[in-house]
């Protein structure tokens, strides 16, 4: 009966340190998540060589469509109250850039081509 105990203790103990090893693992793994969603992302409207930069970077974990709409939508317009239009936000290449940027791992940065009017609407 003590033979069985030992074998029980001992196999108990392996088992601890196995599951203690594959926690920290898991931790490492869920720190090195938590850096890379707290990444910093550039968003730059582009034509050419004429660049608007957006004055507020996005985190990694920020990443959507729908958030760089209303960052954008926060650049002053050269006419109040109207809304921008920009062709490429609805282009698949912009669906493709973001996924990579989720993706990657350290800084990135996004581009966004316009067209020459579609960067007079805006007032910089």
């Amino acid at each position: 009966m003590s033979l069985v105990a030992n074998i029980i203790t001992f196999l108990s103990f392996l088992f601890s340190i196995l599951a203690w090893y594959k926690a920290r693992q898991v931790h490492g793994f869920l720190e090195a998540e938590k850096t890379r969603h707290n990444k910093k992302i550039r968003v730059i409207l582009r034509n050419g060589e004429k660049t608007i930069e957006l004055p507020i970077e996005i985190r990694r974990e920020e990443l959507t469509r729908s958030e760089i709409l209303g960052r954008i939508g926060m650049i002053p317009m050269n006419e109040k109250g109207k809304r921008f239009t920009i062709e490429y936000l609805n282009a698949p290449e912009f669906f493709q850039q973001i996924n990579t940027l989720k993706d990657n791992y350290g800084e990135g940065i996004l581009e966004i081509r316009c067209s020459p009017n579609e960067l007079k609407q805006f007032k910089v």
